[in-house]
């Protein structure tokens, strides 16, 4: 099984210039975020191995739909599972 996700670091909120919607503000470094990421999953033992792939590399997956979005972003807190 795959996980395949993108992530960033949120540094603030902003408005679009064209239609002044509020969007979210990134930090530019996202090579950054990627290795905290992964580096977080693995501290939890959450992951195995972890693979880096290189720009043009084929990965060992079939192909996936294009994807339609709407601009939204949604934002949650992960509940803390007690026993």
């Amino acid at each position: 099984m795959f996980w395949v996700g993108a992530g960033t670091k949120d540094t603030g909120f902003s408005l679009t210039r064209l239609t002044f919607q509020v969007t979210h503000a990134t930090d530019s470094d996202t090579n950054a975020e990627r290795n905290f990421i992964i580096a977080e999953l693995r501290q939890c033992c959450a992951i195995g191995a972890a693979n880096i792939y290189q720009p043009r590399q084929r990965l060992p997956a079939t192909p996936v739909n294009h994807n339609v979005t709407d601009g939204e972003i949604a934002a949650a807190r992960l509940s803390v599972e007690t026993e």
